[in-house]
């Protein structure tokens, strides 16, 4: 089975994927298991200690407020988005 698992930013979305994860692995002995995350939260630590690869895409969330950051957000996680099609094909 091949799975791609998307969590990143903080423990709370991390551990509960890694969890998952282990739970494929245990169930599914030759599972390939990539994680996608971002190059600034914490799946940069959690993912590859619990054994995993992970594939790293810009990504932002975005405020409720109309700004300049909020754009300059979007234009890189459009980036992102772009970034991640090219990278499909060497997932697996």
């Amino acid at each position: 089975m091949k799975v791609i698992i998307a969590a990143a930013g903080t423990a709370g979305h991390i551990n509960p994927a890694i969890a998952i994860a282990n739970k494929i692995r245990q169930e599914e002995k030759d599972s390939k298991i990539i994680f996608i995350g971002t190059t600034r939260g914490l799946e940069n630590d959690l993912v590859p200690r619990a054994g995993y690869e992970l594939k790293t895409i810009e990504a932002y969330g975005l405020s409720k407020k109309i700004s300049i950051e909020n754009i300059k957000k979007m234009y890189k996680t459009f980036k992102g988005y772009g970034e991640a099609k090219k990278k499909k094909p060497v997932l697996w």
